[in-house]
């Protein structure tokens, strides 16, 4: 059904001279991509002469101008779209001018004009569409969960809610590391961190970010998806860490208590997780190891007796071993080290107490005459 023309504010009505058709002002509503021969609205003007007289009274309509968009009825004065797809995208309002006659449009005819101003209203034609099909944004590896990383926004040629759209991340693993979120007022996509960043396991996220319309008009599904996708690269930029032992949980060595000063007791091993084969320095703590039965070799690792050891006053030993950056000693790491005292035959057999017993001298071999205790 057309439209029902409304006076529009501010519009000028023409009105006839004496005895000429009285034009009424009009502003009608025009869906986008109507099709030709759309019914847009009826204008009617109005003639002060006796309609019984003659054709004096008689009414005509032809259009003075926007002739190329629209056609009016001689007759009734319904007004139609005379080109298919009129796009609100290229222009959203026309101003037609019509002319109405009487006499039926005979030589001699008063005539009156009016303009009618038609505005063509949105659909959900155009799909978002991002700018620019690869963004790029750093951020720290140490950064927080819930940390922005970026913006980005898809453009939509349409407007009102037509525009409303939602982001999605389509990509596993960025939807493992990242999360966005639609900025209602902005329509833009906010990027936050999901997990933690490790410079260490990956440098650059490649993320697939999908922008999509909320509300989709079923009557053009024909002109394509209306989702866009582009890449958010996030490049990690990484945080001198200290070193890091392997294993973490710390290291268990055995050693023969007889064994050698110097004797090499095992080996530790740490590595700066920022930069491949970077030096690292390794020493003991010495609250840990206050009679310094222990050295490490600050290069290697490697942890060699520097004391005499003894089982029986202690089978265990547990000492701290520290690692720092050769060229950044504020980046240090501990690791536990217990060294277990393997015990060797050092200690003949003792008697419990000192003992005394007497024998008869008939004493027949094998007879039990006393028991002894001995201590090992």
């Amino acid at each position: 059904m057309a439209p029902q023309p409304f006076q529009p504010p501010h519009s000028l009505c023409l009105v006839g001279s004496p005895g000429r058709p009285e034009a009424l002002c009009y502003c009608a509503v025009l869906t986008c991509n109507s099709p030709a021969g759309t019914s847009v609205m009826k204008v009617t003007a109005s003639d002060a002469d006796d309609p019984t007289y003659g054709s004096s009274a008689r009414v005509v309509y032809s259009v003075l101008d926007g002739e190329r968009f629209f056609t009016v009825d001689r007759q009734t004065g319904l007004i139609r779209t005379a080109v298919a797809d009129l796009d609100r995208e290229k222009q959203d309002r026309y101003e037609l001018v019509v002319k109405a006659t009487d006499m039926a449009g005979q030589m001699g005819g008063l005539s009156g004009s009016t303009t009618v101003t038609i505005v063509i209203t949105d659909v959900n034609d155009n799909p978002p569409r991002f700018p620019q099909k690869m963004y790029q944004f750093s951020m720290s590896e140490g950064a927080a969960v819930g940390t922005p990383v970026g913006r980005v926004i898809a453009t939509d040629a349409d407007m009102g809610e037509n525009t409303d759209m939602s982001y999605l991340i389509k990509d596993e693993e960025g939807g493992e590391l990242f999360k966005v979120t639609t900025d209602s007022d902005t329509q833009e996509a906010i990027i936050t961190i999901k997990k933690a960043l490790d410079f260490e396991s990956k440098r650059t996220h490649n993320v697939v970010v999908e922008a999509v319309n909320k509300h989709v008009d079923p009557r053009f599904s024909e002109l394509g998806s209306f989702r866009d996708q582009t890449i958010v690269r996030v490049s990690v930029n990484d945080i001198d860490e200290p070193p890091v032992f392997h294993p973490a949980e710390g290291t268990i060595l055995e050693v023969q208590e007889d064994a050698r000063l110097g004797a090499v007791v095992g080996t530790v091993t740490a590595k700066d997780p920022d930069m491949e084969n970077a030096p690292v320095r390794y020493s003991i703590d010495q609250s840990t190891d206050q009679e310094q039965i222990f050295h490490i070799d600050p290069v290697s690792g490697a942890i060699t007796l520097g004391n005499i050891l003894d089982r029986e006053t202690a089978g265990w030993h547990n000492i701290t071993v520290m690692a720092v950056e050769a060229d950044n000693v504020s980046q240090i790491s501990h690791s536990s080290v217990s060294i277990r005292i393997l015990d060797v035959n050092d200690n003949p057999p003792e008697l419990a107490t000192p003992y005394e017993a007497s024998i008869c001298e008939d004493a027949k071999p094998g007879q039990v005459r006393a028991n002894f205790k001995v201590l090992h």
